[in-house]
C-alpha cells in the first residue's frame, strides 16, 4: 500500500497528489510537482518568478491547466 502526499502546485496553488501530478522538476535541491504542462513549462521557464510567492488562496477554475 502506498502513502500519497499532497503538494501545491508554485504555479498556480492547486494541490495535487504527488503520485498524480501531470509533471515534475527539481530547482535548488528540490523537486516540485505540477498540475499540467502549461505550469511546469512556465516554472521551468523562470524559476524565481513562482518561489517565494503567497499561494495561500489557491485559485478556482484553474484556467492555467489544461
Amino acid at each position: 500500500m502506498s502513502s500519497t502526499t499532497v503538494v501545491k502546485d508554485p504555479v498556480c496553488g492547486m494541490e495535487i497528489d504527488t503520485s498524480a501530478a501531470a509533471g515534475h522538476t527539481e530547482h535548488a535541491g528540490q523537486t516540485y510537482y505540477f498540475c499540467g504542462s502549461k505550469c511546469k513549462e512556465k516554472f521551468d521557464h523562470n524559476p524565481a518568478q513562482y518561489l517565494g510567492k503567497s499561494t495561500a488562496a489557491p485559485k478556482t477554475g484553474h484556467g492555467c491547466c489544461g
